[in-house]
């Protein structure tokens, strides 16, 4: 019989020693007026649950900051679970899982793909067909999760590199899958539509704030911005990349298209109550522009977008084709939902809420203090320091903690100073949360992209530090004066 004993790798153990320590010494600090005991214990709570949750593991830290929140005085266990669990974007987060596992599964994926690079400007050169896959990586990380985007994008490239006959040592494949993977995530970091990180943006501002940024805002703030980093990335690989394009002579992309046959009845209703939900959480925002007033607006706005995506996944999990409902719901979420990333992310829409309470005097103490240090300095130099700080964060940790952290950080520099405005430097930072391009660690779309056969380490290293330049730029002229608009 072998004998058991308890052990840990040391290096994990220090982390957690050390991360506790932290939480204890703030503890006992003494609180810098107007911040109170409670404000100090809750930010020893956030930065240690933000370093367990970026270094060690990725759920049991968020239980824990659960626990620990409950014990600071800002509230009490029951709270604290209402708060981070029992919050909106979690159930959102989850409807928008099950829906986009159903459009994903009806084949809507594939025939958009085969629709967009049919197109004949595709073909018309080699820079126009590498543009064009990266174009649908963006179209599809705009719609749908990153993660099943890369991945469909990955495989749809693998066939195009074996048809034109390029090794995995060749200079093309590795420009392209860069393009391609880069492009995924900034088509989720300009859309909120099924993606969580955007989401959860959204969610530390409202749960700082009290108040609500809409999808159609964001989508106003996010499209151009995405598509201004995008058309400057295409731009500098043009420039820049000198891959070797002899092999396109003859080629057709229509060979590594699969023949698309006539929509289903299931994959038409599909795809009609995805789009009809897309539209009713985009509708009320658009609408409420125009007549804030209206009988039908003030009736639509009533219903969230939680509702409507609630009622989708319902009406799927009923409507039935040939006996099979058009969305096993049981089937999705006890198979394929990443129930890890939910605890994750709802720990991170408490800790905005947490940190901006009364009781902790932070927003007090950063008016006193942080005010007249920035009040002299321009917005945009700001707004640029955190656009840069976000997107140096989130490329070697977690993109969640990041939001967190830099979503809480703006907003309540905006709510407490005014030197920013809360909503743009909200969508500033969330937008740059979603913009990993470097470490594997950094989002999954990237390990993905590290660990294809037709990727090059040392390419991806260095379009990823020029994108790490470029982005806090374009997102700082381009988006924030979009958003401070708004």
């Amino acid at each position: 019989m072998n004998t058991q004993k308890f052990q840990m790798d040391s290096s994990r153990l220090i982390k957690i020693l050390v991360c506790l320590g932290i939480a204890l010494v703030f503890w006992f600090l003494p609180a810098p007026a107007p911040m109170t005991q409670i404000g100090v214990r809750v930010i020893g709570v956030f930065i240690a649950t933000v370093v367990l949750l970026s270094t060690v593991d990725t759920v049991w830290p968020a239980i824990l900051g659960v626990v620990l929140l409950s014990l600071t005085g800002v509230t009490n266990l029951n709270g604290a679970i209402a708060g981070s669990l029992g919050n909106w974007v979690i159930y959102f987060v989850l409807m928008t899982f099950i829906l986009t596992h159903a459009l994903n599964e009806s084949g809507f994926t594939n025939r958009m793909v085969a629709k967009f690079m049919g197109q004949g400007f595709v073909q018309k050169s080699p820079w126009t067909l590498t543009i064009s896959l990266a174009a649908m990586g963006m179209i599809l990380g705009a719609f749908i999760d990153q993660v099943p985007a890369a991945a469909f994008m990955l495989a749809f490239n693998a066939k195009v590199y074996q048809a034109l006959g390029y090794s995995k040592k060749d200079a093309y494949p590795h420009i392209a899958n860069i393009m391609t993977i880069f492009a995924v995530n900034i088509g989720g970091a300009m859309s909120p539509i099924s993606h969580a990180l955007i989401i959860l943006g959204l969610g530390v501002y409202e749960a700082s704030t009290g108040s609500s940024i809409s999808l159609f805002h964001y989508l106003v703030y996010g499209v151009p911005t995405g598509l201004a980093l995008f058309l400057l990335m295409a731009l500098i690989f043009r420039l820049f990349a000198r891959p070797d394009f002899s092999k396109f002579k003859d080629f057709d992309i229509h060979t590594v298209l699969d023949t698309q046959k006539e929509m289903t009845l299931r994959e038409k209703a599909v795809v009609t109550i995805f789009f009809c939900t897309v539209a009713l959480w985009v509708i009320p925002g658009i609408l409420k522009m125009f007549a804030p007033q209206a009988a039908f607006v003030l009736w639509l706005n009533k219903y969230s977008i939680t509702f409507w995506a609630a009622v989708a996944v319902v009406v799927m999990g009923i409507l039935c084709i040939d006996g099979k409902p058009l969305v096993d719901v049981r089937d999705v979420v006890n198979k394929h939902i990443n129930w890890g990333i939910l605890i994750f992310i709802s720990i991170g829409v408490y800790f905005g809420s947490a940190i901006c309470d009364p009781s902790t005097g932070v927003n007090d103490f950063m008016s006193a203090y942080i005010g007249p240090m920035v009040q002299n300095v321009s917005p945009t130099v700001v707004v640029l320091i955190l656009a840069f700080a976000a997107v140096f964060m989130t490329n070697f940790a977690s993109n969640v903690s990041t939001i967190t952290v830099m979503t809480s950080l703006g907003v309540t520099l905006g709510l407490s100073t005014g030197v920013v405005n809360p909503i743009a430097i909200a969508m500033v930072t969330s937008f740059c949360g979603s913009c990993a391009y470097l470490m594997p660690s950094s989002f999954a779309t990237i390990a993905m992209l590290h660990g294809d056969e037709y990727s090059n380490k040392a390419d991806i290293y260095k379009y990823a530090v020029i994108m790490m330049i470029l982005t806090p730029i374009i997102v700082t002229f381009v988006g924030y004066a979009i958003g401070n608009r708004l």
